[in-house]
């Protein structure tokens, strides 16, 4: 009886599926899509349902329009119909014919080959409006790039109907290069226009750098807004907002007008450290503490790159404590116009270097940018590794753009690949300066950054003058890869005229080898050693010096030089706030023609920027004494006058036997007072009123001079400076106050180019 009952549950189940599909199976296959495709000689069907997408699952008879904007939209087809018969869609397409040949004419900044690269780039390859257009403009742009911005493209084609192909002839008409007539500035109150001219890379032609490429190029400008407001957020301008606006001249120059909204500046309030995860050690801390307060004393305003800076230095003392895997990050907390920086510690998982790849490097070897790296294949490497990295190749100068990326190779390896694209790094520059102190001087400079790929530098300089000719050649290296000193090479010729002082011309050839480095971000350390060769030539007997007389024709040194030099000047054309001081140690072995002599000379400048006013202090001292008690030559003693003393002329103001016999002395103190004031505020090119008071004093000689009295000169006056498109200009009127009977005054001082 079960099993009765059982066979008839499964013939009931049965009858009901049959029923079920009889009823239904005509829905079920009326749901079954399909294509046909006609008119596609040279699209492959398969292709054609590739770009269509979201296909419906049911029959869907609006799909029809979904078809046609999709092929539309894909630039194969010049027209599309569709239908919907019988659960089909019938798609009909007229395709567009294939390019078969690229023919340029009147193209010379571009050859064929790079034209058709471009196409080759942008896939051109169906001849159509869209095409043909994203072609032209990408042919544009790169001429733009070059400073074309004129470019007019015009083309033509021949269709062949039997292959359905065509070949294009584009005549291009390049037009002349745009350059930049000016630059203007508007809305900068704190940081002066010549200092934002030096950041940018948009340039003007001026009469002390005639060799300027002033190439008009927008995504040159585009760059140059960020720079500047990097610039202005690393002085504490968070809220800056720049603007550029283009003028198009009749003359195919442009007039750019950056317009500059600098906000409010923000100062640092304090610094933190968050170990919540207590991965540093009590003095590792303390040491941390230390560098923060060193850092508060020193930086006032939030600079971005000053806060990186100080996260590499807290890296370093972490890492030397032994720790290797941890990161840092930074947060901001902004009250008013004050931000307080958090540096949080935190462990990470070990990650290690497997390989460091570098790519982008035609030109450059790959050893010279390694030596920058401070890991090599198997180190551990955290952020601030990455971030030091992309700094030291940037600061070379020799890559237009780096971009360092991690391929994860393991659970605690990754391969580093720092991507590189080199820039031009040759330059000549061309100047003269002018003024009553030097004559006519014509200044020209030869400058390579990476000579054969190789990261040394190599500096050729011209400066002749009525009284002066020099002509000098330096080469710099990087002196090896566990330290970051370079090692450069000179060679010097020098010819002085000093008839008209010290009735001797005087041929000096010098050669040598130095080393420097930085021993901070704001202290440089220079060791040089040098062969010197002089030829004295005597031009009036009677009254040149005894010393100079004794020792007429030539002389051989050998100097040992030692310089120290720090600043906090801020880097453009006109200094306006920081401090400079410079030592610098020149001994002479007693082996050398004069038996030697130690010398020593302290600069010291101080700066102030009030409103946009410069207040600015400077000093030098100097001695220089024999090492077997000889009478120091006096091209090697100090002197006084010119730029050292206004209302003098050059070795106007100190000891000499005569006219024509300037002496100078063993001693020098000089103080120059300046205070500039802007008539023209906000001007490019702005007029400066200068008020000074020099006070200066030089003495002591082994063999007295006819006159000599060790007395104190000073003077003052007023002066006009004028940053013009040319180079600056300077007009100075000094007037002796404190001076001797024998002093040769000059009170008008007329300058362009060198106006210090």
């Amino acid at each position: 009886m079960k099993k009765l009952k059982d066979i008839c549950i499964i013939l009931r189940s049965k009858i009901i599926f049959f029923i079920y599909i009889f009823l239904f199976s005509g829905n079920i296959y009326s749901n079954e899509i399909s294509f046909k495709i006609e008119g596609n000689q040279y699209t492959d069907y398969d292709v054609i349902l590739s770009i269509l997408k979201n296909i419906p699952e049911n029959i869907d008879e609006e799909y029809t329009n979904e078809i046609i904007k999709i092929l539309n939209n894909s630039n194969l087809f010049s027209d599309v119909k569709v239908k919907f018969i019988d659960n089909e869609y019938i798609i009909i397409v007229n395709e567009y014919p294939n390019i078969n040949n690229l023919f340029f004419e009147k193209n010379e900044r571009l050859d064929d080959e790079e034209l058709k690269l471009i196409a080759n780039q942008i896939n051109f390859n169906k001849f159509n409006n869209s095409s043909i257009n994203l072609f032209i403009k990408e042919i544009k742009k790169v001429y733009e790039s070059f400073g074309y911005n004129n470019v007019q493209v015009q083309y033509t084609d021949k269709i062949y109907k039997e292959t359905n192909t065509a070949d294009l002839y584009f005549t291009i008409n390049e037009g002349s290069i745009t350059k930049i007539n000016q630059l203007i500035f508007d809305g900068n109150k704190t940081i002066f226009t010549q200092e934002i001219r030096q950041i940018i890379k948009s340039k003007t032609k001026t009469l002390r750098n005639v060799f300027a490429n002033n190439n008009f190029k927008p995504s040159v400008v585009e760059r140059d807004k960020f720079i500047i407001i990097n610039y202005y957020k690393n002085k504490g301008f968070i809220d800056v907002d720049v603007k550029y606006n283009i003028e198009y001249l009749d003359t195919n120059k442009v007039n750019i007008y950056f317009n500059i909204d600098e906000g409010d500046i923000y100062l640092l309030s304090n610094i933190n450290i968050d170990d919540t995860n207590k991965i540093l050690n009590k003095n590792t801390l303390e040491l941390i503490k230390n560098e923060n307060d060193i850092f508060l004393m020193k930086e006032k305003n939030f600079s971005i790159d000053k806060i990186q800076e100080l996260k590499k230095k807290i890296s370093s003392i972490i890492i030397n404590s032994d720790t290797e895997f941890f990161e840092i990050n930074s947060f901001e907390k902004i009250t008013e116009n004050k931000i307080e920086i958090l540096f949080q510690i935190l462990p990470i998982k070990p990650k290690y270097a497997n390989q460091i790849n570098i790519i982008g490097n035609t030109r450059t070897y790959d050893y010279v940018i390694r030596r920058e790296l401070e890991i090599v294949e198997g180190d551990p490497i955290h952020s601030t590794h990455l971030v030091s990295i992309k700094q030291k190749l940037s600061s070379l100068n020799l890559f237009e753009s780096i971009k360092l990326s991690e391929k994860q190779i393991d659970k605690n390896n990754i391969n580093l690949i720092i991507e590189v694209e080199e820039k031009q790094t040759g330059t000549f520059n061309a100047g003269v300066s002018v003024g009553t102190l030097d004559g006519f001087a014509i200044v020209t400079g030869l400058r390579e950054r990476n000579f054969y790929g190789t990261g040394r530098s190599l500096d050729a300089l011209i400066n002749t003058s009525e009284d002066n000719n020099q002509f000098k050649l330096i080469t710099t290296d990087r002196l090896s890869f566990e330290n970051d000193a370079d090692i450069s090479y000179n060679v010097n010729y020098k010819q002085q005229d000093f008839s008209k002082a010290s009735s001797y011309k005087l041929d000096t050839f010098s050669s040598g080898i130095g080393i420097g480095y930085k021993l901070n971000e704001d202290i440089t350390h220079n060791i040089d050693l040098e062969y010197v060769l002089k030829d004295y030539k005597i031009t009036n007997s009677s009254t040149v010096s005894n010393a100079i007389a004794s020792s007429s024709g030539s002389n051989i040194s050998y100097l040992f030089k030692n310089n120290i030099r720090y600043s906090t000047v801020n880097s453009g054309f006109i200094p306006k706030m920081g401090n400079y001081l410079n030592f610098n140690n020149t001994i002479e072995t007693p082996t050398s023609s004069n038996n030697g002599f130690v010398r020593n000379i302290i600069d010291i400048k101080r700066y102030y920027s009030i409103d946009q006013s410069i207040l600015s202090f400077q000093t030098k001292i100097g001695n220089i004494f024999s090492l077997n008690n000889n009478d120091i030559l006096t091209d090697d003693k100090f002197s006084l006058g010119g730029r050292l003393l206004r209302g003098f002329d050059n070795y106007g103001a100190g000891p000499r036997n005569s006219r024509t016999s300037y002496v100078g002395g063993n001693n020098i103190f000089v103080t120059k007072i300046d205070y500039s004031y802007e008539i023209t505020k906000n001007s490019n090119f702005p007029f400066y009123l200068n008020i000074f008071n020099d006070y200066g004093l030089i003495w002591e000689n082994k063999t007295k001079p006819t006159n000599s009295d060790n007395s104190l000169r000073s003077s003052a006056g007023f002066g006009i400076k004028y940053y013009s498109p040319i180079g600056p200009i300077g007009f100075t009127w000094g007037f002796p106050i404190m001076d001797e009977d024998y002093d040769i005054k000059r009170m008008f001082l007329f300058s362009i180019g060198n106006i210090d």
